[in-house]
């Protein structure tokens, strides 16, 4: 990716997380980025096409962000730490406005949420190994939970995001 793709990618994450997808013009996010326009409609085709880019990279910022937290032996440990994600301990990592961004796009069209193989898999197998019954589906919400979480904390409410978080830890493993 070109220098100028990058700023142009990274406005529209700055953009959308803190504005939200439609909320945000292909001409608001040129000038952001110190480009044209046309450079956007050259370099993505469309603004659907810089969206595309966007949530490819917020999934790969959210799969780097979270694997670590997910590989331990021990299922308790592992929704320990999953539930334990914070923006604080995020906020100086490269990929987090990107993940945000995603989760602002994918509450506004739910079809293009996609959930990451690996994280699923790997909740389901926690959630299940402690006891609860509809591994899929609890998974699915601890994910809706935790980027809940993390979008509150980014808009200035670190309180309530703080609040899903321990809820969510309440409900998947009752400490």
């Amino acid at each position: 990716m070109t220098e100028k793709q990058q700023a142009i990618l990274q406005s529209a994450q700055r953009l959308i997380a803190a504005h939200g997808y439609s909320s945000v013009s292909t001409a608001k996010i040129a000038l952001h980025a110190g480009v044209s326009e046309a450079l956007i409609f050259r370099h993505f085709g469309s603004k659907k096409g810089l969206a595309s880019a966007v949530l490819v990279e917020g999934e790969k910022a959210r799969a780097t962000l979270l694997y670590g937290h997910l590989n331990g032996p021990d299922p308790a440990e592992v929704l320990r730490a999953f539930t334990a994600v914070s923006l604080d301990e995020l906020e100086n990592s490269t990929g987090v406005l990107a993940w945000i961004a995603m989760i602002r796009m994918t509450l506004e069209d739910p079809k293009r949420l996609a959930m990451d193989a690996f994280i699923m898999e790997r909740l389901r197998w926690a959630i299940g190994a402690v006891g609860h019954g509809s591994e899929e589906a609890v998974a699915c919400a601890a994910v809706e939970i935790l980027e809940r979480a993390l979008l509150l904390s980014f808009r200035g409410d670190a309180l309530s995001g703080a609040l899903c978080l321990r809820g969510l830890r309440e409900m998947l493993i009752n400490e």
